[in-house]
């Protein structure tokens, strides 16, 4: 079973519920969202890992179970071979994706207006074809851009998988003999996002969580 978290904000915390929120955090993640400058990139890191503290309590696991988390060599986090999960936010939104059954990878990102051209390289000539035929350009290309994302995630070697090494086909992308199942998920008409999933698709629950949630205990 797949399940989307997601939430979106649009102004900061109160200084009250922030710090409500980071501590309840292992230390760890706590210096994480510390790190960043911008408030906005502070709280969609520490907003990522509420969502996944929440979605993993569902499944069983302690409300401490953050910090369990380790990471891969190519930093991909993880917490155990009984469950997958991936995070990703952009603008507004932040989304986190778990599943129970196999390997899962998630991307969002605010169709901002871009050079399009700039990313050719990325895609392949038969994706490159689609989006210059496109009746929306821009909508397009992130459309592919999301997915091949959301792939290279799953997989869990980023971007040290160069992106046009995923071949999309229709709901499907190969990486080399290896079959990527895709999903759009549908959050904002201003937003771009795909989950994908190294097996079919065949249940999926979204739980959408508003500012308010995170002033309530968790």
């Amino acid at each position: 079973m797949i399940e989307i978290w997601y939430t979106h904000f649009h102004e900061p915390f109160t200084d009250e519920t922030w710090n409500a929120c980071l501590q309840k955090m292992p230390e760890t993640i706590q210096r994480q969202a510390m790190r960043f400058v911008r408030w906005q990139d502070r709280h969609a890191n520490l907003l990522g890992k509420t969502l996944l503290r929440e979605g993993l309590k569902k499944h069983g696991y302690p409300p401490d179970c953050l910090k369990n988390i380790s990471y891969t060599e190519y930093n991909r986090p993880c917490i155990d071979g009984a469950i997958d999960f991936n995070i990703s936010h952009s603008g507004n939104y932040v989304v986190c994706a778990i599943n129970t059954v196999g390997r899962i990878g998630v991307d969002v990102e605010r169709m901002k207006p871009l050079q399009i051209e700039e990313f050719k390289d990325c895609m392949t000539s038969e994706e490159w074809r689609a989006i210059q035929e496109a009746p929306g350009r821009l909508e397009k290309f992130y459309e592919l851009w999301t997915l091949k994302e959301s792939v290279i995630k799953g997989d869990g070697r980023g971007l040290s998988l160069p992106l046009p090494d995923v071949c999309v086909e229709g709901e499907i992308a190969r990486v080399g003999k290896v079959c990527w199942y895709v999903k759009k998920i549908n959050l904002d008409t201003h937003y771009s996002c795909h989950i994908s999933a190294n097996h079919e698709i065949s249940s999926l629950h979204l739980h959408k969580h508003d500012d308010a949630w995170f002033h309530l205990p968790v």
